[in-house]
């Protein structure tokens, strides 16, 4: 009995285990994997995604105006006369069908313009798509900037503290000053500190990543690091003209504005239906009774059949004068079109502008990245030697940290030069409707 039990206990734990490894199972996600799940989990996504839902309830509505309508009415009274002691009785009934055969063509402007309004809905939803994946793009390269940073900051870490070490000897045998010394150790713990403080960076920035994801906070992650070949092919620079011309057949923003046209030409066509007459059809049924009841009459005063009523025709209803309303909300629409029309000209001209600055801008990264990499890799030759000398005593521990400072200054340029490049050139390609990838 006991081995059961000790088995049955084992067998629980196992399970329990296995599960809770399960839930801290860590998620390994790449740029393009972290965006196609935001997409879907995101919750200012889920809520654009509301808009689009509405947009569709309200289209269905617009197409169920071509259906008939169909009213259903029933009244019952009861009352008491004390003059002849009677009781009375009595209920009507109805129901009525109504179609619109004839209004101008309004219900038809209607379903057209809904269509458009739907469209316009996902177009919003694009857009807040491309704020969300720029988010993701810029939290998920800092995160690599920062672990490539630690990758340095390491080597930098390990050489201060071999630093230390070796001055530790010298200071004993006099071979350099108390202040070297504890300049040395000041170092190292300033090196330790930066890497502390990378390490805290890179943990902002998986915070920020899993909000955008709508992830559980205790859900372990890490980011896929790309291959230097992939994310070399990444930094490569796209034309001018081919930006512009992807960014005018992609971008929501123009989309939004040509669609806002269109809706507003829709308005001026319904506010054109009022000229017109309108014809409806209708048919009805409806019937009624009434009886009273005393101590020497029982009978049916009148009966369903006899108060049955059936009814069918035409209603003709012609516009003839509305105080210039029609005219005037014409005009008004008429108007708000080329209003429409002067915001797609102007956000073309201001979408031309700004991605001729964004892409100059793309060139001046392009060449910062350029000149910091051989930057780093010249101060790190000197920083390498400044190492050696110091080492075998020609300098002092001020020249050798001096020079240190000066590579991981150029370290830090050289990082932030090359994320911010690859971060422009993957923002270009959101603008032009490219799926990201790392």
């Amino acid at each position: 009995m006991f081995y059961i039990m000790k088995q049955i206990i084992l067998f629980f734990l196992c399970s329990f285990c296995a599960l809770y490894l399960a839930a801290q199972e860590t998620a390994r996600m790449t740029l393009q994997e972290c965006i196609q799940y935001a997409e879907s989990h995101n919750a200012t996504l889920q809520n654009a995604n509301f808009n689009i839902n509405v947009s569709e309830i309200q289209l269905r509505q617009a197409r169920l105006q071509r259906a008939p309508t169909i009213t259903a009415s029933a009244s019952q009274n009861f009352g008491y006369a004390h003059g002849n002691s009677s009781f009375n009785i009595g209920g009507n009934y109805a129901i009525s069908a109504g179609i619109n055969i004839f209004n101008g063509l309004n219900t038809y402007y209607g379903i057209k313009q809904s269509q458009l309004q739907l469209t316009q809905s996902q177009l919003q939803m694009e857009q807040s798509k491309n704020a969300v994946r720029i988010d993701i793009i810029r939290a998920y390269l800092t995160i690599l900037m920062n672990q490539e940073m630690l990758d340095y900051q390491i080597n930098v870490l390990n050489s201060s503290r071999q630093q230390v070490e070796d001055g530790a000897q010298k200071y004993k045998v006099g071979q350099i000053l108390e202040s070297d010394y504890l300049l040395l150790q000041a170092q190292y713990m300033a090196d330790s500190t930066n890497y502390q403080n990378t390490k805290i960076s890179i943990e902002n920035e998986y915070v920020t990543l899993r909000n955008l994801l709508n992830m559980n906070r205790e859900q372990a992650m890490v980011v896929v690091v790309p291959d230097s070949v992939r994310l070399s092919q990444s930094m490569i620079m796209p034309s001018l003209n081919d930006v512009i011309v992807k960014a005018f057949n992609y971008l929501p923003e123009l989309q939004i504005q040509k669609n806002a046209v269109d809706i507003a030409s829709y308005d001026v066509k319904l506010a054109k239906s009022a000229y017109y007459p309108s014809l409806t059809a209708n048919a009805g049924i409806s019937t009624g009774y009434s009886a009273a009841y005393n101590s020497t009459n029982h009978g049916l005063v009148s009966g369903l059949h006899d108060g049955l009523n059936e009814s069918v025709g035409l209603n003709l209803s012609i516009p003839i004068y509305q105080q210039g309303k029609i005219r005037n909300n014409v005009k008004i629409k008429n108007i708000q079109v080329q209003q429409a029309e002067n915001d797609l000209k102007n956000t073309e001209n201001q979408v031309i502008k700004e991605i001729e600055g964004y892409h100059l801008d793309l060139q001046k990264a392009y060449n910062n990245f350029q000149l910091s990499n051989l930057q780093k890799q010249a101060y790190y030759a000197n920083y390498m030697a400044y190492n050696q000398k110091f080492k075998y005593g020609s300098i002092t521990a001020v020249d050798l940290l001096q020079q240190q400072t000066n590579y991981l200054n150029i370290l830090s340029n050289f990082m932030q030069n090359k994320y911010s490049y690859i971060m422009q050139v993957k923002v270009l390609e959101v603008y032009t409707g490219q799926t990201v990838t790392l």
